[in-house]
């Protein structure tokens, strides 16, 4: 029997957030070159602006793997500083009361509740950015648990995974992400991993690849579809 069969229907399904349930590139490229151009003039160094690629490959990752890229190479150890400029940005764009989680999330979520599938959250950023998700994008009303790099137990998406399942209690669990920390934490774990197909990696050799849409999720899940 397949890894992702003795896994189905699940009991908990934990999800990453950006690049999985949160449409971020829909605001990052510009939010980060709006912040590069104002730590620029800070600092007084000059810092070429990334292209709507260049800052979409970040997306998904941690910590100097998020803003390193964006620094030239005498100023990488700058990435903090940066990034307490950049966060508030971001926090007052996915606060503003634009929706812009990925179409069906909303319907998504609640319907595996319903189905009495616990939902946990694992993203690899920091407090202020997850609080800001939770509140302004509606994600803490639509899951059961929610981890980041500063919940406390955690050092990596792993520990994130493998908190989820114990407050869930829950032996048939399965990773729902789009980058490759998900896939690995997954892994590591024994966990059938499930890809949100995106053009920024290719991690079909999971045990299975999810288009987008909601019911397409839930069949690979071996759960109802919403309609």
């Amino acid at each position: 029997m397949s890894l992702i069969r003795r896994h189905i229907p699940p009991q908990l399904v934990v999800f990453d957030v950006d690049g999985t349930l949160h449409d971020t590139f829909r605001w990052w490229a510009p939010v980060i070159r709006a912040g590069l151009q104002r730590f620029a003039e800070q600092r007084r160094i000059d810092i070429p602006m990334p292209t709507d690629e260049a800052a979409e490959a970040v997306v998904g990752m941690r910590d100097a793997g998020v803003w390193g890229p964006f620094l030239p190479e005498a100023h990488k150890h700058l990435w903090q500083e940066l990034r307490s400029v950049v966060v508030p940005m971001e926090v007052e764009t996915i606060s503003s009361g634009t929706d812009y989680l990925f179409a069906g999330v909303r319907e998504l979520l609640p319907h595996l509740r319903r189905l009495g599938v616990r939902v946990a959250l694992a993203s690899n950023c920091r407090t202020q950015y997850m609080a800001a998700v939770q509140q302004g994008q509606g994600l803490a009303k639509l899951s059961d648990w929610q981890f980041c790099l500063d919940s406390p137990g955690v050092a990596d998406k792993r520990d994130m995974l493998r908190l989820a399942q114990e407050a869930a209690g829950a032996e048939r669990v399965v990773m729902v992400g789009d980058r490759e920390p998900d896939f690995d934490a997954a892994r590591a774990l024994g966990w059938p991993f499930v890809w949100r197909r995106n053009h920024r990696c290719d991690l079909s050799r999971g045990e299975a690849v999810w288009e987008g849409e909601p019911d397409h999720l839930l069949s690979i899940l071996g759960l109802p579809g919403i309609s």
